[in-house]
């Protein structure tokens, strides 16, 4: 078989984004019997343009990864490389492969074979018997025609230790100018979450010595930002401590990203965080509900109030940035639990809060059996569910709506505060909010934000007149337009008078332009040419009666 030629495809989310599948699978090939070539695209590509890249290279073995975000653009593109080079051999795996794969082979036609579970054993034995069809069902994992006849290999095993896969990152890092690159530290998880394609598989670990020297080459490969994509990074709690003094001490000029479970985040976890500094590390926590119900009948093993006592310890670490992700639709919750959960999380300040549909990804217990819990779900992805016996259509659009006005106003760093304590004052804030902007938007794309500040003053106007001051302020203090702002202002032609009060910035610069403004006192908002010779707010005065 030397000389022949293997091209992976690896359609990614954007261009930042590299894949691993392709960097690990062709360290676990090894080199000399087969010619490597990885195909990276995005989801913005033209896909005339990718498969022109692919057919150049005319394939013996063509192989892709398969998740939620791509499957649409790379199943038709399989379908047209198996009719345009009907020699080569077409093989997939990744997540959307966890579940039966009988349509993607025999009614997509996308692919001779279909890998269920991790590949790197199950492709090297594929490869191994690529010019003997009859012998792919002793795959495991494997999903596909033998002899004419379907076949389904359950699933494929993962590798016992990690470190039996070489290391890849001295050949994949040449010439790599990406802002980022992802590291894999351990597999699998230990929780049972009914959603999760994760759930129950054996956890395993690369040693600190590998995962120390993989950091190594990547910091010599200048790269400044690094997410370990573990699916829960604290699942052993001593190694978490580990690791992080490790990536603190050693490799102070990263940044790394780290999805934590917040039920497991102790006192000692957070005093290691902390003692990092700001900007070290970008935590996401996975809450996905505060609800005791939903906890017991999605299968968690923790219960909210660990979630909630490890959370307040993350978001009090000073200069971390938490992601929380809460999920909408789990059997068991209901919209009102749904809003509690929120309005909890954002009195607490997290940097972040990110809420999506629940998802019923292939191979997962509710994908398998949605009767059983009643649940309702497109067939096609991203799987969203569309109705649960606790959650209507209707109220699963009303948690769509939520989930746009925090990514339009609380995920916003200026418009985070007033967002929040709006949420404090105001009785039921989030609904009256989110009927408030159903007269004004279709939730479809979204409004500047100039647009999204006159939203949040019109409707907290006649409710909270000191957060409408506050805001009002930010209005003027981030240079937006003076003559379009959401109060009156008045041109100031003369010089700052020497009794105004400094509030910000500095009475020394050269202002080309000054704007007085009444809100709970009387201020100027002075404007003139930042560092960068952009317009920018150079200072702000009170101004004083004598």
């Amino acid at each position: 078989m030397t000389g022949q030629r293997i091209v992976f495809l690896a359609v990614n989310a954007s261009y930042s984004h590299s894949s691993l599948a392709a960097w690990s699978l062709r360290a676990a090939v090894g080199e000399g019997k087969w010619e490597w070539h990885t195909v990276e695209a995005t989801l913005n590509d033209s896909p005339t343009a990718i498969l022109d890249r692919v057919m150049r290279l005319q394939p013996d073995v063509l192989a892709a990864t398969l998740y939620l975000f791509n499957r649409r653009l790379v199943v038709p593109l399989l379908q047209r490389c198996r009719r345009l080079m009907p020699e080569c051999r077409v093989i997939v795996g990744g997540p959307e492969c966890w579940g039966d794969n009988r349509s993607l082979i025999l009614e997509e036609g996308a692919a001779d074979a279909a890998i269920r579970g991790e590949g790197e054993l199950a492709f090297a034995d594929w490869l191994a018997r690529l010019d003997t069809p009859r012998e792919w069902g002793g795959v495991a994992g494997f999903c596909g025609r033998v002899d004419g006849e379907y076949c389904d290999n359950g699933v494929a095993g993962g590798v016992g230790a990690l470190d039996d896969i070489p290391s890849f990152y001295a050949r994949e890092l040449e010439g790599f100018r990406k802002p980022f690159v992802q590291i894999e530290t351990s597999r699998g998880c230990s929780n049972h979450c009914l959603f999760c394609t994760s759930r129950e598989s054996p956890v395993r670990y690369h040693s600190l010595t590998r995962v120390r020297s993989d950091l190594e080459i990547i910091r010599n490969a200048g790269i400044r930002d690094v997410r370990v994509v573990d699916r829960t990074f604290n699942e052993s709690v001593s190694r978490s401590l580990d690791l992080i003094r490790l990536f603190r001490d050693e490799f102070s000029g990263i940044r790394f990203h780290l999805e934590l479970d917040p039920a497991l985040v102790s006192a000692e976890l957070t005093e290691e965080l902390a003692a990092a500094g700001p900007g070290r590390f970008h935590v996401e926590a996975g809450v996905q509900s505060l609800s005791a119900a939903v906890h017991r009948k999605m299968g968690r093993a923790t219960t909210p109030a660990a979630t909630l006592k490890g959370l307040e310890r993350l978001v009090a670490i000073q200069g971390l940035d938490v992601h929380v992700d809460l999920i909408s639709g789990l059997p068991g919750g209901k919209l009102g639990d749904l809003l509690a959960d929120v309005r909890a999380l954002v009195l607490m300040r997290p940097a972040e809060i990110q809420l999506e549909r629940l998802k019923l990804l292939p191979g997962t217990p509710y994908a398998l059996e949605p009767g059983r819990w009643g649940l309702v779900a497109a067939a096609d992805p991203p799987y969203e569910i569309l109705r649960t016996p606790d959650f209507s259509f209707d109220d699963l659009g009303r948690a769509d709506r939520v989930s746009k006005i925090l990514d339009w106003w609380f995920n916003v760093p200026v418009l985070q505060e007033p967002f929040r304590v709006g949420v404090r004052n105001v009785a039921d804030f989030i609904e009256r909010f989110s009927g408030f902007l159903e007269g004004q938007t279709d939730f479809q794309l979204c409004p500047s934000l100039e647009q999204r500040f006159r939203w949040l003053d019109a409707f907290l106007a006649p409710l909270d007149v000191q957060l409408v001051q506050a805001l009002r302020y930010q209005w003027f203090r981030l240079g937006f337009s003076a003559k379009q702002a959401p109060c009156p202002a008045e041109l100031w032609k003369g010089p700052v008078p020497e009794t105004a009060l400094v509030v910000e910035g500095d009475r020394t610069k050269t202002f080309s332009q000054k704007w007085r403004v009444e809100l709970e006192s009387s201020y100027l908002f002075c404007y003139g040419r930042g560092e960068k010779d952009e317009r920018a707010t150079l200072a702000v005065f009170r101004l004083v009666s004598l």
